[in-house]
C-alpha cells in the first residue's frame, strides 16, 4: 500500500493497485523509490511534484512522473521518488561550509532552518570540513560522512551517522539456494583492484518455511559461493534493490569497496573549477585572480599580475597583510618575522613614516635609537656621547661633558678624569669609598701639575727604594718625621755646611 501526502504531511490517496515497484538504497548513495500506475480519473491527481509517497514508514519526494499512453489505449504514469533527504538540496551555504568541530556540532550547523533532526551519532573526535562553493546541506552531511568514514541512515526527517550499517549474520547467497544470477565487475583503473557482483537473490526468509532466517540488510557482511564460477568470497552488502509490495526476487551489490558520498552530479561539479567558485581553497577569478584560502580562514593568498599578497585572518574573514608585493611601484612590504642568509644591495630603514628607529645606507652607514651588542665590537673610531661597560656596579664611563670615570659595587664614583672646566684645569680627581673628595692630580693652563689632598700620604715600601725628589724644592707649612734624631743630624750636617 502506498499513501500520497501534501507538503504537510496529511493523506491524499491511497494506491493498492501499482506495478514495478522498487525500493533502491545504497549506503552513503542514493535512496530511491519508484513505481507505476494506471491513470485513474480519481487518484492519479494526487501525482505531483509538490507531494510525497509514504511506503514502508519512509518518506520520498516525488521528483518525476512520466505519463506513457500503450497499444490498448492504456495510459501508465511511472512515478520517480527520492527519500525526503533530498530536501537538503535546498539549504544552500551561499559563502561555503567551512567549520571544525565535533560530528554532531558540524550536523547541527548542517541542518539548522531546515526540517531535519539528529538521531544516533556514533564517531566522535573532531573533524574538519571544507567546502568553499555554493554547497548544499545534502552535500555538507555527506562530506562529514566521508571525512570521518562514517555510514549515514536516514529515517524519514532523522538522520543517524553510524561507524557501520549492517551486521555479519551468517547469511550466504549460494548458488542453488538463493541464488539465482551473479554477475562479478573488476575494475582497475584506479590502481586498486576493486571487486563488485550484482545478484539476484531469492529472499527465503519471506518465505513461510523460513521465516526468521537468512534475513539480511543493508551493509551486512554476506558469503558469495558459486562454485561453478570459482567464486567463494565474503563482502558487504553496498546496495539492496527489493519491492516493498513483495519482497522475494531482490537485488543486491556487494563489494569490497563503497562507491562514495557524492553523486555523480557532485562529482562533476566538485571536480571541476568555475569562475569565482572555490575548489579545495582554490578560487579563480577576474577580479582578485587566484585565491587561496584555509578552511579555517585563518590565512589566505592573493596572486595576480599587479600584486602578491599572504594575509593572516582572525578565523572570521576578516584578513590583514603578512606579506605585500607591488611589482608595479616596486613596494614590498613584510609584517612579522623576516629570516634570510643574506642582504644584499640597498639601504635598510626601521620604522615608519615619520620615524626611523634604525637605518643602513648604502655607503654602509647606520644610524640607530639604542643598540645592544653581544660579542666584540672592532673599529678605528668610536664617536658617541656616553660609553659604559656596564649598566649599574664595578664599571667604566666615559662622556664628553663629565670626561672618564670610574665606579665601584656600590655605584660610587672613585676616579674621575675630567677633560677640562669652566676654569681651563684638566684633573684626575679621587673619592674615597663612601663618595668624599679625597684628593687630585690637576693642571691648571699656565701653573704647571699640582696635587691637592685632605690627607696626602707619599711613601716608600723600603729604604732600597727611597723616595727621591728631584731639582729644586719648596715646602710651605710645618713638615713633620716620625724619627726625629734623623732630622737633626741632617740639619746639623746642613748648618755646618753654611758658610
Amino acid at each position: 500500500m502506498l499513501t500520497i501526502l501534501d507538503a504537510l504531511k496529511r493523506p491524499l490517496a491511497v494506491l493498492d493497485d501499482y506495478q514495478s515497484d522498487e525500493i533502491t538504497e545504497q549506503i552513503n548513495g542514493a535512496y530511491t523509490f519508484k513505481f507505476s500506475v494506471y491513470l485513474d480519473d480519481e487518484k492519479s491527481q494526487y501525482i505531483d511534484t509538490a507531494n510525497l509517497v509514504e511506503v514502508e514508514d519512509q518518506y520520498f519526494n516525488i521528483i518525476k512522473h512520466r505519463r506513457t499512453r500503450s497499444d490498448n489505449g492504456q495510459v501508465v504514469i511511472a512515478v520517480e521518488c527520492e527519500q525526503v533527504s533530498y530536501d537538503l538540496l535546498f539549504k544552500l551555504f551561499e559563502g561555503g561550509f567551512i567549520h571544525t568541530g565535533t560530528p554532531v556540532e558540524l550536523l547541527q550547523r548542517a541542518l539548522e532552518g531546515t526540517n531535519f533532526t539528529i538521531g544516533t551519532v556514533q564517531p566522535s573526535g573532531y573533524v574538519s570540513v571544507d567546502l568553499k562553493e555554493g554547497v548544499t546541506a545534502r552535500a555538507v552531511v555527506m562530506e562529514l560522512a566521508a571525512r570521518i568514514g562514517a555510514e549515514l541512515q536516514f529515517d524519514k526527517y532523522t538522520v543517524n551517522l553510524l561507524n557501520r550499517r549492517g551486521y555479519d549474520r551468517g547469511v550466504q547467497f549460494r548458488l542453488g539456494k538463493n541464488l539465482k544470477g551473479i554477475v562479478k565487475d573488476v575494475n582497475a583503473q584506479s590502481g586498486e583492484v576493486l571487486t563488485a557482483y550484482e545478484i539476484d537473490i531469492v529472499e527465503l526468509n519471506s518465505l513461510p518455511e523460513f521465516e526468521g532466517l537468512e534475513y539480511f540488510e543493508l551493509g551486512d557482511t554476506v558469503d558469495i559461493i558459486d562454485e561453478e564460477l570459482q567464486i567463494d568470497e565474503q563482502q558487504r552488502i553496498i546496495e539492496y534493490s527489493y519491492s516493498p509490495r513483495q519482497r522475494i526476487n531482490s537485488r543486491v551489490v556487494i563489494a569490497n569497496y563503497i562507491e562514495g558520498i557524492q553523486d555523480t552530479i557532485y562529482r562533476i561539479q566538485t571536480t571541476t573549477v568555475g569562475k569565482d567558485k572555490w575548489m579545495y581553497g582554490v578560487k579563480i577569478g577576474p577580479d582578485e585572480g587566484i585565491v587561496i584560502e584555509r578552511y579555517d580562514k585563518l590565512a589566505k593568498s592573493i596572486f595576480n599580475a599587479n600584486e602578491f599578497r599572504m594575509q593572516k585572518g582572525n578565523g572570521n574573514g576578516s584578513y590583514s597583510d603578512s606579506l605585500y608585493f607591488d611589482a608595479i611601484n616596486q613596494e614590498y612590504n613584510f609584517t612579522g618575522i623576516v629570516r634570510a642568509g643574506q642582504f644584499i644591495g640597498g639601504s635598510i630603514k626601521i620604522g615608519d613614516e615619520n620615524t626611523t628607529h634604525f637605518e643602513v645606507g648604502e655607503d654602509g652607514k647606520m644610524i640607530a635609537i639604542n643598540a645592544e651588542f653581544k660579542g666584540t665590537i672592532t673599529g678605528s673610531i668610536i664617536i658617541g656621547s656616553t660609553i659604559k661597560t656596564s649598566e649599574i656596579g664595578p664599571r667604566i664611563e666615559m662622556d664628553s661633558i663629565i670626561g672618564f670615570r670610574t665606579y665601584d659595587s656600590n655605584n660610587r664614583n672613585r676616579i674621575r678624569i675630567n677633560t677640562a672646566s669652566n676654569n681651563g684645569v684638566a684633573a684626575i680627581v679621587y673619592y674615597d669609598s663612601s663618595g668624599s673628595y679625597a684628593g687630585e692630580v690637576n693642571s691648571y693652563s699656565n701653573s704647571g701639575l699640582s696635587v691637592f689632598s685632605e690627607n696626602l700620604f707619599l711613601g716608600s715600601n723600603n729604604s732600597a727604594s727611597p723616595i727621591r725628589f728631584q731639582g729644586e724644592a719648596y715646602f710651605y707649612g710645618r713638615i713633620n718625621t716620625r724619627n726625629y734624631t734623623d732630622l737633626d743630624a741632617t740639619l746639623d750636617e746642613i748648618f755646618a755646611r753654611l758658610p
